[in-house]
């Protein structure tokens, strides 16, 4: 009887594949990622201190079986560079990364960041340092009128939308899920506020050209 994991590349994929062989092969795919999951969640424990064992035994499980429907759903593109494992096992970490960090932005409160436009701008705009005193002045102009239309100009929806998903990089699906709409939604927000806040700086006498000339100075 051959031991779960000891199989070669090609022995994975016949497995897989083949009828009386599949339902043991899953089954030993899905312990392999389950364990993996288990390993990567430890060295994640500070964004999930908040479970307990139960709810953690749980996501384990969503993880992994997510994971092993992406490996099937896949399994077409490997070409054995790696062991099977291998790229088995980047598909699991994938989902888990991507599933913790949508988690860590749930835990905020959307109300919690509305009124930090100015320092997130502020902090969007300052990543350069000026090269001369003008430069700087300028970029100091620039930022308290785009702060004076985002907080006059803009709804606050188009507000939240703007700031987070294109100043603090938080996931669309989290920023739609906050404000009770879809994706398509937030992109379209995203777009007005967008729209407004080039007006309300070209109404001041500033081009998207002149504000990308000032920041790009060095």
């Amino acid at each position: 009887m051959q031991r779960k994991g000891s199989r070669s590349n090609d022995e994975w994929l016949a497995d897989l594949g083949g009828e009386d062989t599949r339902a043991e092969a899953l089954a030993d795919l899905r312990d392999y990622l389950l364990r993996a999951v288990y390993v990567y969640m430890d060295r994640h424990r500070e964004d999930l201190s908040d479970l307990g064992r139960s709810e953690l035994e749980q996501m384990a499980e969503d993880f992994a079986q997510d994971a092993l429907l992406e490996v099937l759903d896949r399994l077409d593109t490997f070409r054995g560079e790696s062991k099977f494992t291998t790229w088995a096992y980047r598909f699991v970490i994938n989902v888990a990364a991507g599933e913790l960090r949508l988690r860590r932005w749930r835990t905020l409160s959307m109300e919690a960041v509305v009124g930090q436009e100015e320092v997130t701008l502020l902090h969007f705009l300052s990543d350069t340092a000026a090269p001369d005193p003008e430069t700087a002045a300028a970029r100091e102009e620039i930022a308290v009128l785009m702060k004076r239309v985002i907080r006059h100009e803009l709804t606050e929806r188009q507000r939240i939308a703007l700031i987070n998903v294109k100043l603090r990089g938080v996931p669309v699906d989290v920023v739609a899920e906050e404000l009770d709409t879809n994706r398509n939604n937030i992109y379209k927000l995203v777009y007005d506020a967008r729209k407004k806040l080039k007006e309300g700086l070209e109404r001041r006498h500033y081009s998207q050209a002149d504000v990308l000339a000032i920041f790009s100075r060095r």
